[in-house]
């Protein structure tokens, strides 16, 4: 995390500081083996934490509910690993050697051990909710991991579509990303005791959320640098992915640059010469722009969806968080 987003984040994280130190703790403890493959590992990826947005929005949904009287730490700890296994089994299937500016278990350890401890993490989320008997919990976070693996076989089959349709991508982010952050949301309510009988309003709000947040992510291969991002731009372009900001361009462009960039696309990419080439092309032609306001409305729209919650200061931190995953590509954008 760097300092930016520890600045952004933390008005918002200090409503939950307790629970947040609580689940430090317990990844701590859990991922604690006797087995030294699964300690190096596990070690290893969490000497570099992510920003834990997922369990922060699960416990502030879960405070803003209600009064919280079950383990929302435990759902929140469940959460996390769910997101760390996706990553790590992410970066198999992408052939990512970098992430979080460091390399991959799958670049350090190899495919085998990758796929292995992406296993791991999943069937430790699933017992740490079967010990602590919150099968409701549970019950979501199997619907979620379902629509997960659907949207990244959808990902796979969907490769080199260069003329993939923005309902067909809005779809395939909902099940990879948004999905996880609608989960969470859904948690928070259940967990919070749903006093005022909100649960699917907070769903929806994570489901916006979170498409904002994967347009973002999307929009960052094409205005930040390698060491902006600690992992490489043009992965999603030379992985033969196709994100919003392309897809818009290539629909509003003239046929000639449709079909030089096709060529690049399908034929004769080559990162050194021609990535500048494809971020002009995308920018020149309203990618980035269209991409930006559409993260943006999906953003509102979240926030939308508790204007009849209860007023309360976790309540206003969920409508922050909606704008810090807008927000933190201003500075790439300007």
């Amino acid at each position: 995390m760097n300092q930016s987003d520890i600045k952004k984040l933390g008005p918002i994280q200090s409503l939950v500081q307790g629970e947040l130190e609580s689940l430090e703790t317990r990844l701590q403890e859990i991922l604690d083996s006797d087995v030294p493959l699964i300690e190096n590992i596990c070690t290893y990826l969490n000497d570099r934490p992510g920003k834990r947005i997922r369990p922060t929005i699960l416990f502030l949904t879960a405070r803003s509910a209600g009064s919280p009287e079950h383990d929302t730490v435990t759902a929140g700890l469940a959460v996390e690993l769910v997101h760390t296994a996706t990553l790590v089994h992410d970066d198999i299937i992408d052939d990512h050697l970098v992430r979080r500016g460091k390399p991959t278990v799958y670049a350090r350890w190899g495919s085998d051990a990758a796929t292995l401890i992406g296993d791991y993490l999943y069937s430790m989320a699933f017992s740490c909710l079967a010990e602590a008997r919150m099968f409701d919990v549970m019950d979501i976070l199997a619907r979620v991991t379902h629509d997960m693996s659907v949207g990244e076989l959808m990902q796979l089959q969907l490769r080199r579509t260069l003329d993939l349709s923005e309902d067909h991508y809005m779809d395939m982010i909902y099940k990879k990303t948004a999905a996880l952050f609608s989960a969470s949301c859904e948690c928070g309510a259940l967990l919070g005791g749903e006093q005022n009988g909100h649960r699917n309003l907070y769903s929806r709000f994570g489901k916006n959320m979170g498409l904002a947040f994967q347009i973002v992510d999307d929009l960052f291969d094409y205005v930040a640098a390698d060491r902006d991002l600690g992992k490489p731009t043009a992965s999603d372009f030379s992985d033969g992915r196709v994100t919003l900001p392309f897809i818009t361009a290539f629909r509003n462009a003239p046929e000639p640059a449709r079909k030089r960039v096709s060529d690049l696309f399908t034929v004769s990419f080559d990162k050194k010469k021609h990535w500048g080439e494809v971020v002009s092309f995308v920018q020149d032609y309203g990618g980035v722009e269209y991409s930006l306001r559409k993260a943006k409305d999906f953003a509102e729209q979240a926030k939308g969806h508790l204007m009849d919650v209860s007023s309360s200061p976790e309540r206003d931190a969920l409508f922050v968080a909606s704008d810090y995953v807008v927000e933190r590509v201003h500075a790439f954008c300007k």
